[in-house]
């Protein structure tokens, strides 16, 4: 058994151990057990945070005023430690042209653990996510130290480690649904792939930030991607370190990535206006398909806008807007765009609904390059640590050479987190 193996049997073990016995399974649930809190105090729909979550998260997993006090609960592990499994099922089509395919299944999806998470002493907090999949495949979604420092009105922060992209709010928030929008998890391509993707990648970094009643801003050093052959195939990482340490051969190894992310809170349940922005830098092959040729560094940037708001208790708007640059082998630039429309439906307590229209145009300067869908879904937390989600998605994709591709998606995922 690899040692990564052993690792995450051993927190799984000890995760079993101390939650075991415990009937307090809600949102995330050892900052439930912590602050004897449900859901709602934190979430609108799990996963999505409202304005007191988001604030908890970005104090170190505390409420902003209990910066720079004592813990005022006497020191349990449980409420450090919490587990996740999840398993699905799929059923897909996919055409193009006389092509055409079908598949079900069910299939176990991921196994996470978060030990060593949440708030220590007056200032500081970790966060630990180890995510377990099928085939022996382990991977470190966060793993990072953070500082805080201030009050309820205005406090400064800062982390270091390995984290996701961003901490978004309302539409940059995670989404109810099982897919991000299209511009998030799709990379623009002109005349070869350009990998980046604003989502999907978890990298080391280091951040600073303040918050200032309802607004936040933050400013990240990234260590940025690196492409790894794999059977001939090239292939992108977070350069996390170790084995994910850049290559020196490639021209972009010593240029770390820099990203931007402001917040303004307009509405406690979900409701604010975000704006991203990424400059990054990468080598992609000069041949468009190995490093036989060797490498051109690419210098690229992404500018997004979001926007949400409950417009009534059951019927909430979102939607974002990207732009990005890319360069060329020949140090030509070209565009891509993308934009989402959603509405969400808040039924109940139990059950929130939606649906989602995506676009994304992986190069403006080239004609049929684009691709377009529709997502519908349901999301329900039983709130008691179970939660289904359902989603449907057709999506069309076009090509500058050959038929149009469509796939039609429906997936089920069943959640259990303790």
């Amino acid at each position: 058994m690899r040692r990564s193996q052993v690792i995450i049997s051993l927190f799984l073990f000890l995760t079993a151990v101390i939650l075991i016995g415990n009937d307090n399974t809600m949102a995330m649930p050892n900052f439930a057990r912590k602050l004897g809190v449900e859901c709602a105090f934190c979430h609108t729909t799990i996963p999505k945070l409202n304005e007191v979550g988001f604030k908890f998260r970005a104090a170190g997993f505390r409420l902003p005023d209990e910066i720079g006090k004592p813990e005022a609960k006497t020191f349990d592990l449980g409420d450090y430690f919490s587990g996740r499994i999840q398993a699905r099922y799929d059923a897909n089509r996919m055409s193009r042209g006389l092509v055409s395919s079908r598949n079900n299944r069910l299939t176990f999806h991921e196994l996470t653990v978060y030990p060593v998470t949440g708030s220590w002493g007056k200032y500081f907090s970790s966060l630990v996510e180890l995510s377990y999949l099928p085939e022996d495949h382990a991977e470190i979604e966060n793993a990072y130290i953070r500082a805080s420092r201030g009050d309820s009105k205005m406090f400064v922060g800062g982390r270091v480690g390995i984290f996701h992209p961003f901490e978004g709010y309302g539409a940059s928030d995670r989404p109810v649904s099982l897919s991000r929008p299209f511009f998030q998890t799709n990379g623009a391509n002109f005349t070869q792939p350009t990998f980046f993707t604003p989502w999907n990648f978890d990298q080391a970094g280091a951040e600073v930030g303040v918050d200032y009643g309802r607004t936040s801003f933050r400013v990240t050093m990234f260590n940025g991607l690196l492409l790894r052959e794999e059977d001939g195939v090239l292939k992108p990482f977070a350069a996390q370190g170790g084995v994910l340490n850049k290559a020196t051969v490639t021209p972009a190894h010593n240029t770390p990535d820099v990203q931007m992310f402001f917040n303004q809170i307009i509405h406690e349940q979900g409701g604010a206006i975000s704006v991203y922005y990424y400059h990054g830098n990468l080598g992609l092959p000069i041949n468009g398909v190995n490093s036989v040729a060797g490498f051109f560094r690419n210098n690229f940037d992404r500018v997004a806008i979001y926007g949400s708001y409950p417009i009534a208790k059951q019927l909430h708007l979102l939607g974002g807007f990207q732009s990005g640059r890319d360069h060329t082998v020949t140090k030509d630039t070209f565009t891509s765009r993308g934009a989402f429309a959603e509405v969400d439906v808040p039924i109940n307590d139990y059950v929130t609904a939606g649906l989602r229209y995506d676009w994304f145009d992986r190069a403006r300067d080239k004609k049929n390059n684009d691709l377009w869908g529709l997502t519908t879904f349901a999301n329900v937390p039983i709130q008691n640590g179970l939660q289904f989600i359902a989603e449907y998605q057709h999506k069309d994709a076009r090509f500058p050479v050959g038929p149009n591709r469509k796939d039609d998606a429906f997936q089920v995922r069943f959640i259990f987190i303790k």
